[in-house]
């Protein structure tokens, strides 16, 4: 280029500036065309119009059909390699450094943001390490920092730009952050999508500068189409498989939820309030308030038969899980081989009979209340495996590695005394420390001889209605009667007196026959152990129904237990006889 060309620009222009860009112009046309200029601006006119002879046109839209099958069956996995390798070719076609491609992010307020797919020539040249360092970062621009450029972009506007010093005076953060990484020109292409800025394909250059003809615009904007369209049906499919995930995870627990409550109602649940108004009684519902709104383990204590599992019922009905039902395991009830799959599920193949992954109850109660009965009698070898899910909410499950995790409020109860349990070495002592943390001791029915009365009526009412049969009334000697007897069976023995009083009813006054063996139980005869006066109670019993356990009319019936639970009673109590009639 001839020095008086260079002269004759200062006089018109008068500006180093102008001049500057005048030859960056000049010099990006040299690029495009291919053409060698010795002085003779004619020439560069004849090259700014015959872009199109340098790029050929079959070319482009060979190249531009090539690309778009790509992403037709394209994996979303296989997105960010593809595109790179997309960036680097349409790059090389139109004479570039580098490719951007932005993508729009969900708006945090009134704020846009976009996040960059993006591609440069020679990286690692040292030149370009402002620029390297600055794309290793995974930057994001914002319209409230690059408000300039966003304004364009939302109105659909390219934003062609040949030197940052070109830039408007509000650009200050655009032209900052174009000096900072050594860009000299870039063009950005805004693309729309769903009828808003769905992204904005940018291509620049770090070596010279470049002017941008304006069919630059629509070819950048086919391929930022293609580019914009694979990755928002990416994330459309990203968050449609977050949303199937989550709903086959609810669909999971519901099922879980149906299926238990399910089992609950065909099991007979009594789901009956508490009754009592004793002075015990108000100090257990006031704990049960304080600690009810609280994640906190609760331990409850007291004897067979004491109304435990009501308090547990009503700690996980006060508190924020009590929309969900309250899942509950007795552990008394269950044998040792099959307790650690029903706590904590087993995989296909875990066990002889497994034939199908089976989810436990710590998995069902995942964001609910799981209340473990008689927990005293969990097998020490669980014993490990139940601290570590209290302790961080992680277990695995029978024949599997895979570490699963939950959200389960826990609620315990025994009848053991869990200390002496720990001395003889049958519990471990840091189990018992965690699950000791809110103790609530239900006093047994001797010690709450207030009570006595309430429940009267309240088993009157609810085995006459299911009987039908009419008392007319409940003689104060009848209430006498049962407030002087000890109860060592406690409440489910004085819901079984009265249920055959009221079938033996023939006057329509109650009228109760105290067990024989307990009529001297206040005249100072020595008090036997609660399991002597259990065991003879359900000898009674099968023998009155000629030792058959399930069915109508059966042991299980009479007392209003569980079948397996009656069979887990009677091997602790040894009860045995050479054939039972199942």
């Amino acid at each position: 280029m001839s020095a008086g060309y260079v002269a004759a620009l200062y006089s018109k222009e008068r500006t180093a500036a102008a001049v500057q860009r005048k030859l960056c112009e000049i010099g990006g046309l040299m690029l495009e065309t291919g053409l060698k200029y010795v002085g003779n601006l004619s020439m560069q006119v004849a090259g700014e119009c015959k872009w199109e002879q340098a790029t050929d046109m079959s070319v482009f839209e060979r190249m531009l059909s090539e690309i778009s099958a790509t992403y037709i069956n394209l994996s979303t996995t296989d997105l960010k390699k593809v595109l790179r390798k997309d960036f680097v070719r349409l790059s090389q076609a139109l004479g570039v450094d580098g490719c951007i491609l932005y993508i729009r992010e969900e708006d945090r307020g009134k704020v846009q943001v976009m996040r960059p797919f993006v591609w440069f020539f020679d990286e690692y040249q040292e030149s370009n390490k402002p620029l390297r360092e600055w794309l290793e970062k995974g930057p994001t621009i914002n319209s409230e920092d690059f408000h300039c450029l966003f304004n364009t972009w939302n109105m659909g506007k390219p934003s062609p730009w040949t030197l940052p010093d070109g830039l408007p005076k509000e650009a200050i953060k655009e032209k900052q952050s174009l000096t900072n990484n050594a860009v000299k020109s870039t063009l950005g292409v805004p693309i729309s999508f769903a009828g808003s800025l769905g992204g904005v394909i940018n291509v620049s250059t770090t070596v010279s500068c470049r002017v941008w003809p304006k069919s630059f615009v629509p070819r950048l904007r086919l391929f930022g189409e293609v580019f914009v369209n694979a990755i928002m049906r990416k994330k459309s499919e990203e968050k449609l498989q977050e949303a199937f995930y989550e709903i086959k995870e609810l669909k999971e627990r519901f099922e879980a939820d149906y299926l238990y409550l399910k089992e609950e109602i065909e099991g007979g649940y009594d789901l009956e309030g508490i009754v009592g108004k004793s002075r015990a009684l108000k100090k257990i519902l006031l704990k049960v308030k304080l600690v009810a709104p609280t994640d906190v383990t609760v331990l409850i204590l007291g004897e067979t038969s004491t109304g435990k599992g009501l308090i547990a019922r009503a700690v996980h009905d006060l508190s924020g899980r009590g929309e969900r039902p309250l899942i509950q395991v007795n552990c008394a009830a269950l044998a040792p081989n099959i307790i650690e799959s029903e706590l904590f599920g087993h995989e296909k193949g875990a066990f002889t009979g497994a034939t199908a992954r089976r989810l436990g109850r710590f998995e069902t109660a995942k964001g609910t209340t799981l209340f473990l009965d008689e927990i005293g009698d969990l097998p020490l070898e669980l014993q490990p495996k139940l601290l570590r899910v209290l302790e961080g909410g992680e277990f695995e499950r029978m024949g599997g590695d895979e570490t699963m995790h939950t959200d389960v409020r826990l609620i315990a109860a025994t009848s053991r005394d869990l200390a002496r349990e720990v001395a003889e070495g049958r519990f471990r002592s840091d189990l018992w420390y965690r699950l000791n943390i809110f103790p609530i001791v239900i006093p047994p029915l001797r010690d709450r001889l207030d009570d006595i009365p309430l429940f009267v009526q309240h088993f009157v009412w609810k085995y006459s209605m299911g009987l039908k049969r009419k008392i007319r009334s409940i003689p104060t000697e009848t209430i006498k009667i049962l407030q002087s007897y000890s109860w060592p069976g406690n409440i489910r023995e004085l819901s079984n007196v009265i249920e055959r009083a009221v079938i033996t009813n023939s006057c329509g006054n109650l009228r109760v026959e105290i067990p024989r063996h307990h009529e001297n139980d206040n005249t100072g005869e020595k008090i036997k152990p609660l399991n002597d006066y259990e065991r003879e109670y359900i000898l009674n019993v099968l023998k009155k129904t000629d030792w058959r356990i399930k069915g109508a009319g059966g042991a299980a019936q009479l007392l209003d237990i569980n079948p397996e639970t009656l069979r887990s009673r009677m091997k602790k109590l040894d009860i045995k006889r050479s054939t039972l009639a199942i």
